[in-house]
């Protein structure tokens, strides 16, 4: 019996078609559930065939041959299942089965030890229901603790003061499981107001995620703690689903099915955002390993399993990879994917991690797409204390956090446009490169982007073609936040403008030309300035306006 359990592994079996299925397009109430089907007719997102479940039929002649299953994959058309040799050569001739697509992606079961953890909690969730552990909170450095820097550098501060936690939003958390996350205090709010609505573990097929590994509770500390005085996430509002997909005792191809089967799990649900703190290259079989050549948004199995999420609503986020300082060097999948929001690391000064992946992709597109605080960010440990750690994989949570926020802050925004206004609220959107990408997001500049030009009122008051904005205004120096800029209406572009400024006693303090302006200019002399109050004209002034003030705190 032993010499038989070391012969099996793990297959990816794909079938030629879903003829047989028991589901139908046209009644897609079988398969998903009201709220994913309810963003997809909001978004007029096409229901496909690739949207029906796998035939039930096939997965049972492949479980007849004693074939285990592990799980189906409908986006891909098949199985994961545990095989002997003998059992695949048998599975081949099956009609339906399209044998050259066979391939291992782990060559060896899961061990009785790993099947039988210590400790595996059943959580019962508690039925969703508001909560007003928000109430009165403000946007005070000292609620935050230490973890006011990192939530300050990409204006969460300022989208907590407008009331945006999250509220509304469900993202599901990727990670490699959620060690005693039950347990800690700053996660109390969670469970007691239902915020928890499900959790799966991919790598052992059950629904227990509390114990394994600790990465993914500190990462998910970054998006939804909640300790007044220490540690606030971006998004302590939002509800969650909590999967584990990463076994990380190992590294094989089969956890980038777990990816895949998790992101399914996730469309199914209606789910908003994922949040990912995973990437892939290399693996424990180095016959799997990735080139860089790969990394070109539609190789890597985890990389068609991301981007086919977001083009059915998702707006996924996901870790870039923390290979800057070794010899790959560049971003690792699913942060390949062109639909994705990459997030790449930076420290409180807003300087490159050393460690953080760089772009761009093999196929020449930016990345990573937008940065967050990943050097000394601080997370939640165990024994309901903090810590600080290191990597991308706590900026993407940080990001996602304000992700959720914005949207909540805009719902009127496709999934897509939600990426497109993040991109654009990185400092460097007019210039990006291969290592800081479009640069550090922004709430303060995604919201303003988004309400100007998404929002009645926005389109008719800030975008006349005569007009000009200021933004952000009033600036704070002190913040690793948008440099100022000014928002051109279109009547002034192609025009060169005079821009002058001056201080409250009159004196010029600024004065350049900005040539052939388009649809902004940045202001990039603006920090340099001592905080306090500035009058700023423009030559030729087609508003009716004869100045602007701006405030720099």
């Amino acid at each position: 019996m032993h010499a038989y359990a070391q012969e099996q592994k793990f297959y990816f079996i794909p079938f030629k078609d879903k003829n047989g299925t028991p589901h139908q397009i046209s009644n897609p109430t079988t398969f998903l559930s009201p709220k994913a089907l309810e963003k997809k007719q909001k978004w007029n997102i096409p229901i496909t065939e690739e949207d029906l479940p796998v035939t039930p039929a096939y997965v049972n002649q492949v479980k007849n041959t004693g074939a285990s299953i592990h799980y189906p994959t409908k986006w891909l058309n098949g199985v994961i299942a545990l095989c002997t040799e003998s059992q695949i050569n048998q599975i081949k001739n099956f009609s339906f089965i399209k044998s050259e697509g066979i391939k291992i992606i782990k060559p060896k079961p899961t061990t009785e030890s790993e099947r039988q953890k210590n400790n595996k909690r059943n959580y019962k969730f508690a039925a969703s229901k508001e909560g007003a552990f928000t109430k009165d909170f403000g946007a005070d450095s000292k609620d935050y603790g230490y973890s006011f820097t990192q939530i300050q550098q990409i204006g969460a501060d300022v989208m907590h003061k407008k009331g945006y936690f999250g509220e509304g939003m469900v993202i599901a958390v990727f990670d490699s499981g959620f060690s005693e996350a039950d347990k800690q205090t700053y996660f109390k709010h969670l469970f007691e107001n239902g915020q928890i609505l499900g959790t799966y573990d991919f790598v052992m097929n059950e629904n227990s995620v509390f114990e394994d590994d600790s990465h993914g509770r500190m990462v998910f500390s970054c998006i939804a703690a909640w300790q007044k005085g220490e540690l606030i996430g971006t998004a302590p509002k939002a509800k969650f689903y909590l999967f584990r997909t990463e076994d990380a005792s190992s590294e094989y191809q089969i956890e980038e099915y777990n990816w895949l089967a998790a992101a399914e799990k996730a469309d199914s649900l209606g789910v908003d955002i994922i949040s990912s703190s995973l990437g892939y290259n290399n693996f424990d079989d180095t016959a799997t390993n990735y080139q860089l050549k790969d990394m070109d948004g539609k190789t890597a199995i985890s990389t068609i399993a991301a981007e086919k999420a977001s083009q059915k609503g998702i707006v996924v986020v996901t870790s870039a990879g923390n290979e800057g300082g070794g010899a790959w060097g560049k971003i690792t999948a699913p942060a390949d994917a062109p639909s994705v929001l990459s997030i790449g690391a930076v420290s409180s000064r807003g300087t490159i991690a050393y460690f953080s992946s760089q772009g761009n992709t093999a196929d020449g597109r930016i990345k990573p797409d937008v940065l967050a605080m990943g050097v000394g960010t601080v997370v939640g440990s165990s024994n309901n204390s903090t810590t600080t750690s290191n990597g991308t994989s706590f900026a993407c949570p940080l990001a996602a956090g304000v992700v959720a926020g914005f949207w909540q802050a805009n719902p009127q925004l496709s999934p897509k446009q939600v990426v497109e206004y993040i991109r654009r609220s990185g400092n460097q959107y007019n210039s990006p490169d291969s290592v800081y990408g479009y640069g550090i997001m922004n709430f303060v500049r995604a919201d303003y982007l988004a309400k100007q030009e998404t929002t009645p009122s926005g389109i008719m008051t800030g975008r006349s073609p005569d007009e000009i904005t200021l933004y952000p205004n009033p600036y704070r120096r002190n913040a690793t936040d948008t440099i100022p800029r000014i928002a051109w209406g279109e009547n002034y572009k192609g025009k060169n403008i005079e821009i002058v400024i001056f201080n409250t006693q009159g004196k010029k303090v600024f004065k350049n030309t900005a040539k052939n302006v388009d649809k902004e200019t940045i202001l990039s002399e603006f920090p340099k300035l001592p905080p306090g109050e500035y009058i700023l004209t423009i030559s030729p002034n087609l508003s009716s306006r004869p100045s602007w003030k701006i405030i720099v705190e």
